[in-house]
């Protein structure tokens, strides 16, 4: 997913790549075409947590990066934060990316 674009911009590339008129797409999400138009243009702010869920995975996107996109995470990952919000922040700040790809690879 590119760090530069939008959350609009994503969905709405994700969207014209499978083909979908805008019309169409936001009859499948459930969304009013005016929503989604100003939403992918950036007028509007992404929808809630469960809506871009649905759009991630009917584009073949990352749901969590999708999410990101949004300035937003997962609520289960915010219920594990904050059942030891000390412990997650404190691990977060210590370790660097290269660190938790690696912990993550030894889980596999």
């Amino acid at each position: 997913m590119n760090k530069d674009k939008t959350f609009g911009e994503i969905v709405r590339e994700a969207r014209l790549k499978i083909n979908i008129t805008l019309r169409k797409f936001a009859s499948e999400m459930a969304l009013s075409p005016t929503f989604v138009s100003k939403m992918e243009v950036g007028e509007y702010m992404p929808p809630k947590e469960e809506n871009i869920i649905k759009i991630a995975e009917f584009l073949g996107l990352d749901k969590d990066e999708l999410l990101a996109k949004a300035s937003k995470v997962s609520s289960d990952i915010q219920n594990t934060i904050l059942e030891n919000p000390k412990l997650y922040a404190s691990f977060l700040r210590k370790v660097d990316t290269e660190e938790i790809e690696e912990i993550l690879n030894k889980l596999k």
